[in-house]
């Protein structure tokens, strides 16, 4: 382990984490639709790498480790209630739905379809709009069954139907 930690430059580890902060920062932004939570979710990350870097075994791998923390980090924060709109309210206008787990910001398609979801999904009624978000956002079954106040089969009952209607709605098109 010495031998690799020898290897990896604590200079060059800072100065490469804050070359790829930019890369961070838009997929952050994917994932939260919201400029100061992905600043939040970009310096959270930046902490997280700094304080276990020397875990980082293989410097080439250094742009997927930090893509990973940050989109764990993001999770974590969705379960835990940390992320600014749905800790204040969970109305269905403010959950948020996770764009992707790879950056793709550059493509224009992806970015069309996941504006065409999110406005199929506001088309919903609200009995199954809302926990098919917070399914999204990644939150178990179990969770939103409490969040929502209903039987956790009556969640996955909710979310099935909301996907069917979706499927049958793109269908028709």
């Amino acid at each position: 382990m010495k031998d690799i930690q020898s290897k990896l430059d604590p200079k060059n580890f800072a100065r490469n984490l804050v070359d790829a902060n930019e890369q961070l920062y838009y997929y952050a932004l994917q994932l939260t639709e919201d400029r100061d939570d992905a600043k939040d979710l970009v310096q959270e990350t930046n902490y997280k790498a700094l304080k276990n870097y020397s875990r980082l075994q293989h410097e080439e791998h250094r742009n997927a480790w930090l893509y990973t923390i940050l989109k764990n980090t993001h999770i974590n924060n969705l379960r835990s209630g940390h992320s600014r709109n749905i800790r204040n309210s969970k109305s269905d206008q403010e959950i948020q739905i996770p764009l992707a787990t790879m950056p793709d910001y550059e493509n224009p398609d992806r970015i069309f379809e996941r504006k065409e979801l999110r406005e199929r999904i506001r088309c919903l009624p609200p009995l199954y709009a809302k926990p098919l978000k917070l399914f999204l956002a990644g939150y178990a079954y179990k969770e939103i069954a409490h969040m929502t106040g209903v039987p956790i089969g009556t969640v996955k009952s909710r979310i099935h139907i909301a996907k069917d209607k979706l499927r049958r709605a793109y269908r028709s098109c």
